[in-house]
């Protein structure tokens, strides 16, 4: 009896070890963070972040990696209050309660179309930077993606392995050898007198409007992080390598960033605002003609992959919150490809119908304020769910209190304020009186039911 009690305890001790080598250790998890974070749309970005503070904008980069890195670490505890990874939704209304859950859930599938209608918008405007013969056909060139696009996925067609390692390497190759070799063009800029004078205003325009404009744009870059964050109750030694990995990963990304901007800069100084493709003709100066093509191609790859990837997560998400009854029960009907026909073709049409109204540097801002619909109540979610299980012991807990969610919550808040354009801020108070009277319309609709 005593033998067979020994051997359950070491097939459970046997489990445990294998459990926690399945989890994430510091390096891979920084990997796992940069991957996520990472993207091409830096590379669409320079002129607009150049504009309004000249070479200073390299500070409002550090700006935002502070923000982004105080919004991951409120992600990264509530996340650790749930077992299954449900996002800002979940923590949401857990901490708020249903309506402003719904609220969240509901707009998070609309932000992740605003999201994809930027990156469609991104990938037209990459195009044309390597093709100026397409010049003018921005929209014609997006539109036709996304109508494509969501026609291979109405055949049930799903990603591979390949597929994602080929994009992560794509995106990859372009920013790392862009910095590498930057470096050593970075004394020559200040030489030639690129970074003076240091801080450029626009006529009529303050510091204070100047920094969150162009912090707002930056932020863009940076979408992806929250990613991390919710892997952290899968990370060995959880308490002791979530802040690491966050910061770590998030410090690399900021440096990557950094050092692109400030070797455009260093190449082109005030260029930047002539030139079409900013970081192309950079890295041209750089080591010639071929420099402009590894941009592009590198580019061009990486998110015409990202927008395929949206084309089947954004239908998938938008069944999934009309499966939890966040939406009516027929958005998540499949065809019998097993794809979510309803769904593919609502995404097409608000995706199609934002591209029709805006460019990219338009959509990009629209997908900054939304998501800040989903960051600043999962800030805010820290202080409450502390309240309501004040006995739970959680794998990574934030120190000083309320303080960092706090300081959060109000540099987000002053950011939009002072950043976003009035439009974007009367969509995004449109879209949650939308979200709020169907949340009114399904309660009644299921109290009568």
């Amino acid at each position: 009896m005593m033998e067979t009690k020994n051997t359950a305890e070491d097939v459970r001790v046997e489990e445990m070890d294998e459990l926690e080598k399945s989890k994430f250790s510091l390096g891979g998890a920084t990997l796992y963070g940069i991957n996520a974070v990472i993207g091409s749309g830096i590379f669409l970005l320079p002129a607009t972040i150049y504009k309004d503070l000249g070479p200073a904008s390299l500070l409002a980069m550090i700006f935002d990696a502070i923000l982004v890195l105080l919004l991951a670490v409120c992600f990264a505890e509530v996340a650790c209050y749930f077992d299954k990874n449900g996002g800002a939704f979940q923590y949401s209304k857990a901490a708020f309660g249903d309506v402003v859950g719904f609220i969240v859930g509901l707009l998070g599938w609309f932000v992740t179309i605003i999201a994809w209608s930027a990156m469609a918008a991104g990938f037209a405007k990459l195009l044309i930077m390597a093709f100026p013969a397409l010049e003018g056909q921005n929209k014609f060139i997006s539109i036709a993606l996304v109508i494509l696009l969501s026609i291979i996925n109405s055949t049930g067609l799903k990603t591979s392995k390949i597929f994602t390692i080929t994009i992560t390497v794509a995106k990859l190759i372009p920013i790392i050898a862009f910095v590498f070799i930057g470096i050593f063009f970075i004394k020559g800029g200040f030489d030639k007198g690129n970074f003076t004078p240091f801080l450029q205003l626009q006529p009529g325009m303050t510091v204070s409007k100047a920094v969150g404009a162009t912090s707002l744009t930056i932020f863009y870059a940076f979408i992806g992080f929250e990613a991390l964050p919710v892997v952290a109750g899968e990370m060995r030694d959880a308490k002791k390598n979530v802040p690491k990995a966050i910061v770590g990963s998030i410090s690399i990304v900021s440096i990557l960033y950094f050092m692109i901007i400030a070797g455009t800069i260093a190449m082109l100084g005030t260029g930047i605002l002539q030139s079409g493709a900013p970081v192309q003709d950079a890295f041209k100066e750089m080591v010639g003609p071929v420099g402009s093509w590894i941009i592009s191609i590198g580019a061009l790859i990486s998110i015409l992959g990202l927008n395929v990837g949206d084309s089947m997560m954004i239908p998938r998400y938008g069944a999934s919150i009309a499966d939890e009854g966040l939406l009516p029960a027929p958005v998540a009907k499949k065809n019998g490809k097993n794809a979510p026909i309803i769904a593919i073709i609502i995404s097409a049409i608000l995706t199609c119908g934002l591209l029709a109204w805006g460019e990219f540097e338009q959509l990009a801002e629209l997908s900054v304020v939304f998501r800040f619909i989903q960051y600043i109540p999962t800030a805010g979610a820290v202080i409450m769910l502390r309240k309501k299980n004040p006995d739970m012991k959680t794998a990574f807990r934030l120190p000083l209190g309320p303080v960092i969610p706090l300081l959060a919550i109000l540099v987000s808040g002053w950011m939009l304020i002072v950043g976003a354009s009035k439009e974007s801020l009367i969509a995004g108070g449109i879209g949650i009186v939308v979200a709020l009277a169907f949340y009114f319309i399904f309660n009644r609709g299921a109290k009568e039911a």
